[in-house]
């Protein structure tokens, strides 16, 4: 027991590590591309897991797994006036986390700079780290099917579930934790850590498009590298051989509103729903309507204790769907016509089509200012959806003469006009400006009471930056097989006036040294707009008792509250001025930074330092182009 508390000592206290790397730097002096590139480079493999670590009680040791980037779960813990030592809280009390999630995305971004030039990936290194990321392959599933967890599978009775054992671990401990130290956390703002071992129980998470299809994007850019070797792209192709599979995982879990068999795939999470409620009132209800979904799985199919939606009831998500779309326009970019016609039918094309219109309905929109809470359900930042939507323009663009198919070309031309229009407006508008002029952006980390942190500053610039340049330039490989990056001719002054000066900003010695933190990622609950207190057509229980959806208690863990089809309209807003668990729909989003609500999320300096590095790759082949013109 004295080991435990000990244990529960050494969380409470964890804000005394890395303390000596938390003061600033006032140097403004600025590094060329090559040695910013350099630094970066050499704080990226400070994050990376180089051996095997199993989680200890004493002495503290989390699990670590070999080969993966680090990323840590944090809480956005906050006082009444958002004091420095809140801060502190924020920025080093965390639990560390080895997912997939992070070491993809790193890994694409090596991929970029390899590409394009700047450096050499260490062969044995990447190797390694995808040897990791195929162990979160759904085992579930038949053997080469691309369906991914998040986090590491764990056998029971010969069906394998999600097991994240840090969380596991310390939500175990947390049980039998003296009232002492819980009190110790509350005061701190992490009141959610004391109930973690109910939380926890939120995690029995099926395998999820997002891990999938960024797994997929990925693997399919490392088939066609030339600066990867063949055993991995082996490895790869062995594990993740049945695309065919997958797509026919994705059209079955699709949300179809019209569906009118006994299925809960025509029933939608109720936040989801008033996101989007205007949207759908759109749609034509003889027409088969299907949209990505989040979950690989329905409700009807939860195994109780083992594999569960977080709420029991499908989403989407606008960041998730941009990244479905990635993947699928890697493989059809780089296949055969044979397997396109028989990955690309005409299910997935509807599919396919209706989940563009999604997005271009959210860029077109301005959701990311409305309601981001639950639009992006699992991404607070609202810059990682601009770029993971850049991202598929870049990739259409570079490759616009051999899109195989007119629907993707009509795909390419609607994500151009939105993103380099509304999705530019966005992102140039919400920049701030340096003494010097030099431009930059931030989000919600660490800003409250009129005060901010600069908690994400660096984060929010390169994502902002990198979304600006996927969507203005395109790839070419020139005679040598050297990529460069080209800005569109129509490009206007003020884009590159800001891609530069913004570019200026993380050109400054200090720029990857003051904070480095992000909200890459979260859970949905997040916000008292996250909660869900909206209204719902579908109120029962996991076993069929149905409850008040006014008055009940709320128990996301046991309940069942959706929307099945599509409401009226008259009749949804009227429904709007009801209470939903005794509670009022907050029809506005309040924001993220809260007194009153602390929440996890996940924040990695590895994405924040390999999307740094991919960034001024990208610019720096831009800038080599123009001077050489």
């Amino acid at each position: 027991m004295k080991q435990i508390q000990y244990f529960c000592i050494f969380l409470a206290l964890l804000t005394l590590c890395s303390a000596s790397s938390f003061l600033f730097s006032n140097n403004s002096q600025d590094l060329s591309y090559h040695q910013q590139l350099n630094d970066l480079s050499k704080k990226l493999v400070g994050q990376r897991y180089n051996q095997q670590k199993e989680f200890k009680y004493f002495p503290p040791q989390f699990f670590e797994k070999q080969g993966l980037y680090s990323s840590n779960i944090h809480g956005n813990a906050m006082d009444q006036n958002n004091t420095f030592f809140y801060h502190l809280i924020r920025e080093y009390v965390g639990c560390p986390d080895s997912n997939m999630f992070v070491t993809n995305f790193v890994l694409s971004a090596l991929l970029d700079c390899a590409e394009l030039g700047t450096i050499e990936i260490d062969q044995d290194m990447f190797e390694e780290s995808i040897d990791a990321i195929l162990e979160f392959r759904d085992k579930n599933q038949q053997e080469g099917i691309p369906s991914y967890s998040f986090w590491l599978q764990n056998n029971k009775n010969g069906t394998w579930y999600s097991y994240p054992q840090n969380l596991q671990k310390v939500a175990q401990m947390i049980k039998i934790m003296p009232d002492w130290v819980k009190n110790i956390f509350t005061k701190m703002g992490l009141n959610f850590v004391t109930i973690a071992d109910q939380i926890v129980d939120a995690f029995h998470l099926p395998p999820d498009t997002d891990d999938s299809s960024v797994n997929i994007a990925l693997g399919i850019r490392i088939l066609n590298s030339p600066f990867i070797r063949q055993s991995i792209k082996d490895k790869w192709i062995k594990s993740n051989h049945n695309l065919q599979g997958y797509y026919q995982l994705l059209k079955k879990y699709s949300y179809k509103p019209f569906d009118s068999s006994n299925s809960s795939v025509n029933t939608l999470d109720v936040r989801t729903y008033f996101a989007f409620h205007n949207y759908l009132q759109t749609l034509n209800k003889t027409y088969n309507y299907s949209v990505f979904t989040t979950w690989i799985r329905s409700t009807d199919d939860q195994i109780p204790q083992m594999i569960e939606i977080p709420g029991n009831t499908n989403n989407f998500d606008c960041s998730v769907i941009s990244n479905n779309l990635f993947g699928l326009h890697n493989v059809l970019l780089n296949s055969n016509q044979t397997v396109i016609n028989e990955i690309f039918d005409e299910e997935l094309q509807g599919l396919y089509l209706n989940s563009t219109n999604v997005i271009l309905y959210a860029i077109n929109s301005y959701i990311s200012k409305t309601h981001p809470d639950i639009a992006f359900l699992y991404y607070p930042s609202v810059y990682d959806f601009y770029w993971f939507v850049a991202r598929n323009v870049h990739l259409l663009n570079s490759n616009y003469d051999k899109i195989p198919n007119q629907l993707i070309k009509v795909v390419a031309d609607a994500l151009n006009k939105s993103m380099k229009n509304q999705g530019t407006i966005y992102l140039l508008n919400n920049t701030l400006a340096d003494k010097d002029g030099n431009l930059y952006w931030q989000e919600f980390l660490g800003i409250y009471n009129n005060k901010t942190y600069n908690e994400d500053v660096t984060f929010s610039t390169v994502m902002a930056l990198n979304a600006l340049i996927d969507t203005w330039t395109i790839s070419k490989t020139d005679e040598n097989g050297k990529v460069k990056r080209i800005f569109d001719s129509l490009t206007p002054q003020n884009v590159t006036d800001t891609i530069q000066k913004g570019m200026q900003t993380l050109l400054k010695k200090n720029s990857f040294s003051n904070s480095n933190q992000n909200a890459f990622f979260s859970g949905s609950f997040k916000s008292l707009n996250t909660i869900s207190f909206y209204p719902m057509n579908v109120n029962h229980f996991i076993n069929g008792t149905e409850f008040d959806p006014h008055t009940a208690q709320m128990d996301i863990l046991h309940q069942i509250a959706g929307v099945r089809g599509v409401i009226n309209s008259d009749e949804y807003q009227q429904m709007l001025k009801q209470k939903w668990f005794n509670l009022t729909t907050i029809q506005y989003f309040t924001g993220y930074s809260s007194q009153y609500i602390s929440y996890p999320y996940w924040s990695s300096p590895a994405i924040t330092f390999s999307m740094g590095m991919s960034l001024i790759s990208k610019y720096q082949s831009i800038e080599n182009i123009q001077s050489n013109v």
